[in-house]
């Protein structure tokens, strides 16, 4: 049997086409378009462009002042409600969406992996006090949970949205008839979208640069890194501050405005005194020669010896009345002829009358001098000249010199 050359031809030419058309219908290399879901994945069809913020210098204007969404996830405890779980997350996160003042920052499935073990119990939470770090891990600035559960009232969805900057919890609630009803799906989206948009509030962008690569640059109590930084924050009034070993610290109070971008120039200067110069040297002791550093009276000896020279002068003064007493005495007060005191209180008394004299010739002198040492001569005498020079100081050298000569 001959075969006609057009069988041949006819063979070859769909051995080409096939493969392409194989491709294709296997969905484009390898893409699984299946309807097998989970209650995760839903949200992942939604663009994240919150994710790999990136906040370097000069790229400002890529930074989105938006703020950022997660829905965390939704709790099922019957068997009804989790099988439309995925369907329920899809429309919660398109009403969340629709608001237009929200951007997703991240999916169930990303928040999962972040929070690891931490996951299951922020999804069943309701209070800001276990969702405040979840918040914080994930730099959400709004976070939901949900829960689709069977109470008393017939199948209710309630949604507990945590606002990051005022640290608040809202809550949600939507009754009906049963977890596949579109209109009790829309009802709660529509009432997310709604907290969306009563919540959020555009970021504002703090640049901050610092001339000291280690300063550590806080708002309040937040640490938003070392260096020269970029954080989006919540808008109104805060207070920076930039501290670095050596440093005197800087802070300011800052009022940062929804969707604006401030700049803050910080230079820091180390702290403690100056290095004296020649300048601040000569100043300092043209002060001191002007009696601007005195010594208490207390703690200069001139003080003492004055007291010392008293108390002689003192004794000297006792002396001489004793002495006194015995020359009253030395009288015949009787006329008998007799003189009432002997010869030897005679001599006594003579000597006694002398050293008396002397103690208040010797002590006089010393009070008086120490007097005037503390009257004439400066509380802190500069260092003498040396030899052959001249110097203000001088004078009052030498009138030490003469004065503490005198005793």
């Amino acid at each position: 049997m001959r075969i006609p050359a057009l069988l041949p031809v006819a063979m070859l030419a769909l051995a080409l086409w096939a493969p392409p058309a194989r491709s294709q219908e296997q969905g484009g290399l390898g893409l699984d378009l299946s309807s097998e879901t989970s209650s995760e994945s839903a949200p992942q069809e939604q663009p994240a462009p919150g994710m790999g913020l990136d906040l370097r210098e000069g790229e400002e204007s890529a930074v989105s002042l938006t703020p950022r969404f997660i829905l965390l996830g939704l709790e099922t405890p019957e068997r009804a409600g989790s099988q439309q779980a995925s369907a329920w997350l899809r429309e919660l996160a398109k009403g969340a969406m629709s608001s237009g003042m929200v951007e997703f920052a991240a999916t169930p499935k990303q928040a999962r992996e972040r929070l690891e073990a931490g996951y299951e119990a922020a999804l069943s939470c309701a209070q800001a006090s276990c969702m405040t770090e979840p918040a914080e891990q994930l730099d959400a600035d709004l976070l939901t949970t949900a829960r689709l559960s069977l109470e008393d009232a017939g199948w209710t969805l309630r949604a507990w949205t945590y606002d990051r900057d005022r640290g608040v919890v809202h809550e949600d609630v939507v009754s009906g008839r049963n977890p596949k009803d579109e209109a009790f799906q829309k009802e709660a989206a529509t009432k997310l979208g709604h907290r969306m948009m009563a919540l959020a509030r555009p970021r504002a962008l703090l640049k901050v640069s610092v001339n000291v690569p280690t300063a550590v640059v806080k708002v309040g109590e937040r640490i938003l890194g070392v260096g020269s930084v970029q954080a989006r924050l919540a808008p109104g009034t805060v207070q920076l501050e930039v501290s670095a070993d050596e440093y005197a610290s800087f802070t300011k109070a800052v009022v940062l405005k929804p969707g604006a971008r401030e700049e803050v120039q910080v230079r820091m200067e180390i702290s403690g005194p100056a290095p004296e110069g020649p300048e601040d040297g000569a100043a300092r002791v043209s002060s001191k020669r002007r009696g601007g550093s005195h010594t208490p009276i207390y703690k200069r000896p001139a003080f003492y010896t004055a007291l010392v020279g008293l108390a002689v002068a003192g004794a000297g003064a006792v002396m001489s009345m004793s002495a006194k007493d015995v020359e009253k005495r030395a009288t015949d007060t009787n006329g008998d002829g007799i003189i009432d005191v002997t010869r030897k209180e005679m001599l006594d008394a003579k000597s006694q009358a002398n050293l008396a004299a002397g103690l208040l010739i010797g002590g006089g002198a010393v009070a008086a001098g120490s007097v005037t040492w503390l009257l004439v001569i400066p509380s802190r005498s500069e260092p003498a000249a040396p030899v052959g020079t001249v110097s203000a100081g001088g004078a009052s050298t030498a009138v030490h010199v003469v004065v503490g000569g005198s005793f």
